[in-house]
């Protein structure tokens, strides 16, 4: 229970951690708006929670997986903005980039909850892997702040931060896989045996990197669709910008 506790952490509370700081960092969000969204998706969650049954009965019995999916294109598409067109005034945006993203990760994170709450000798576990998960969790997000803080370069940042979003976002491939929308082609390769998907090392490389053990071909297009097309969309309009204008005026 205490490892399940932990690693649950891992996987649906680091992403959020690790989101806030990059939000902070790479946009210099006030935390009064990441606070603002982090509230919101945890209102929202409960309502997802609440309704849990009901949900997954949509799209004959896809329909949990399908509302992740909407959530990860959604906030997907709102941080692109960020990465595409950086500018200040992106309060709200960070606002919704939050609520959306947090709605699957605590949701899930509340059903396990639930479920094990009231088992017997389950309290002490849950309480000390919450605990420890949540003091990975800041640690992590503190690490990430004070390095691309200190770095002070906008390009490094911004590319970890297009990767970040990509690495979430490429999810949606297993999702969609797991619920047989799309086919699996089989993995190009796979080293489980060096770091497995679900060690603790697989779980903090899969939030900053979108690591896969054993990736298949639509996933890796994804995950470096994903990455590349903000970036490569914001060269074009900065080439786009600076034609006209003399080397004084095109600074951005």
């Amino acid at each position: 229970m205490l490892i399940n506790t932990v690693v649950l952490f891992l996987r649906d509370a680091l992403p959020v951690f690790v989101l806030l700081s990059m939000l902070r960092v790479y946009a210099g969000t006030d935390w009064r708006y990441l606070l603002r969204g982090l509230g919101m998706g945890l209102c929202f969650s409960i309502v997802v929670v609440a309704n849990q049954h009901t949900v997954s009965q949509w799209y004959q019995g896809a329909g949990y997986e399908l509302l992740k999916c909407v959530t990860l294109i959604a906030a997907y598409l709102l941080a692109a903005r960020m990465v595409i067109k950086k500018g200040k005034g992106f309060g709200l945006l960070a606002t919704l980039i939050v609520a959306i993203f947090v709605v699957p990760r605590s949701a899930d994170f509340s059903v396990f909850v639930v479920g094990f709450w009231f088992q017997k000798d389950a309290l002490s576990p849950i309480l000390f892997g919450t605990t420890l998960g949540l003091g990975i969790c800041i640690s992590v997000a503190i690490l990430v702040d004070v390095l691309f803080s200190s770095l002070n370069k906008p390009g490094i940042t911004r590319c970890a931060f297009a990767l970040f979003i990509a690495g979430q976002v490429a999810n949606v491939v297993l999702l969609l896989q797991q619920i047989d929308w799309l086919t699996d082609p089989g993995p190009l390769w796979n080293i489980n045996d060096v770091i497995a998907d679900e060690s603790e090392y697989g779980h903090l490389l899969k939030v900053l990197l979108g690591y896969e053990a054993a990736p298949s071909s639509f996933y890796l297009l994804t995950l470096f669709s994903a990455l590349l097309l903000p970036l490569i969309i914001r060269s074009v309009l900065l080439s786009r910008q600076r034609a006209p204008h003399s080397p004084s005026e095109y600074q951005i």
